[in-house]
């Protein structure tokens, strides 16, 4: 929830803008606030053959867990069905270069049903691809998208993170520096270190 601003104005709400010198992990309101945007994921997989698999696709974050939406036919939703290991990355490519890495459990929640189950209830995929995808990703368009494949199956994939990763800025994390090859006082001469 956004605070009340200081002058006792009215308080904001929606998704704040991104401080463009703020640098590090984001907090969990910046990750969901970052995550509610219409990014694109890259989820990648091991194949059968044991062969790195990547595909963009669109996704919902619904706070504790990424769900994915591929249709009946695409080769990496029976992939996660043979093997559950999944990683994926949402990134934006302009500052403030926000990203989160994902490592996690792909559980298929359902696997290639119809927009209708047999009882007469709605899909799980159905209803997200109405309520979050696609009016997420394509505003006053999705209604007339998805009546031209919304009779297709396709799967309902949970990915259940155990790591989740989170950066923003254009500085680099600590971990990623050499403290020798950076001078300490201003304009003292730094002797490189040349590594390879």
């Amino acid at each position: 929830m956004a605070e009340a601003p200081p002058s006792g104005g009215p308080a904001q709400t929606g998704p704040q803008e991104p401080s463009p010198t703020r640098m590090g992990g984001m907090t969990t309101v910046e990750m969901n606030d970052f995550l509610a945007g219409a990014w694109i994921a890259h989820v990648a997989c091991i194949t059968p053959a044991g062969e790195p698999y990547v595909v963009p696709s669109w996704y919902w974050w619904d706070g504790v867990a990424f769900w994915l939406l591929p249709r009946m036919q695409s080769a990496w939703a029976h992939y996660l069905a043979a093997n559950p290991r999944v990683s994926l990355v949402v990134d934006e490519p302009a500052p403030p270069i926000r990203k989160v890495v994902c490592q996690g459990t792909a559980v298929i929640v359902e696997a290639a049903v119809g927009p209708f189950l047999a009882d007469g209830r709605m899909s799980i995929w159905n209803q997200i691809g109405g309520q979050h995808m696609a009016p997420r990703y394509l505003g006053a368009e999705a209604a007339k998208y998805r009546e031209t494949v919304n009779v297709e199956p396709c799967w309902s994939i949970k990915v259940i993170p155990y790591s989740l990763k989170t950066w923003q800025g254009l500085g680099w994390a600590a971990r990623y520096k050499h403290p020798e090859l950076h001078a300490t006082v201003r304009d003292q001469q730094v002797t490189p270190t040349y590594y390879g």
